[in-house]
């Protein structure tokens, strides 16, 4: 008889027993499980948000410069420098405009309450990226009332402003239109700039008292005696205003 039929069978027997009797088997075997459809599916993590940019190129550019040269002081109102946001500190320095704020911070510049070195103490910073720089904190600092003024306002001045044109204008103009004994015309904002940088208080006592300048002088209350503080105030206030 011959095996030849049987060496399949006796491969495969071998096969087994090597299996069971020279190699270990193992203590447990884990097989995939498959998921059910009632699985909970993974939520995938959710992007970082995108920090607040300005629409405005100029803005968003200012923004940049700001968060990497000017946050540090300005974010912890170290040496008196106003803090983005606040309003109140920022709506006297905004009345001068972005120009003239830029100007100071390019240059340096040391006030009543604080100094600010040039340009924040980083020379490498270009001028326009100093603007930049300001325009951002300006614009973030005056408020959605602020931005929201311009429509209704333009049409009259305020009650208090219209009095004291008023008063101007009888006054006042003979004076300060043809700018003699060196009277600041209303509107040469460069005549008026160190002026109203005294504040209001400063240039009513002036104005009510008499004072007497490198290039010029005021006689008390423009030499009408009859004018009382509250019209003197008015006629002030009318002037700066025109003239920020």
């Amino acid at each position: 008889m011959t095996i030849k039929p049987f060496l399949p069978f006796l491969t495969v027997g071998l096969f087994f027993l090597g299996a069971c009797g020279l190699e270990k088997p193992p203590a447990s075997l884990k097989f995939p499980v498959a998921k059910s459809d009632g699985a909970p599916a993974v939520t995938p993590a959710a992007a970082p948000a995108k920090a607040d940019v300005p629409a405005d190129p100029k803005l968003a550019a200012g923004k940049t410069v700001y968060d990497a040269n000017c946050g540090a002081c300005h974010e912890a109102g170290m040496m008196g420098a106003p803090k983005p946001g606040d309003l109140t500190a920022w709506a006297p320095r905004i009345a001068q405009g972005v120009d003239a704020m830029a100007k100071k911070s390019i240059a340096g510049f040391t006030g009543k309450v604080g100094a600010m070195p040039a340009k924040g103490g980083n020379a490498s910073l270009t001028d326009e990226e100093v603007t930049n720089a300001v325009a951002f904190m300006a614009d973030k600092s005056k408020g959605a009332t602020a931005k929201a003024e311009a429509p209704a306002a333009a049409t009259a001045p305020a009650p208090a402003l219209a009095d004291g044109k008023a008063l101007y204008d009888a006054t006042c103009a003979s004076c300060h239109e043809s700018g003699m004994m060196g009277a600041p015309k209303p509107g040469d904002k460069a005549a008026w700039a160190p002026r109203i940088a005294q504040g209001k208080a400063v240039l009513v006592s002036h104005a009510t008292n008499g004072f007497k300048g490198k290039v010029g002088m005021m006689p008390a209350k423009g030499g009408k005696a009859t004018l009382s503080g509250e019209e003197i105030t008015s006629i002030v206030s009318y002037m700066a205003d025109k003239s920020k």
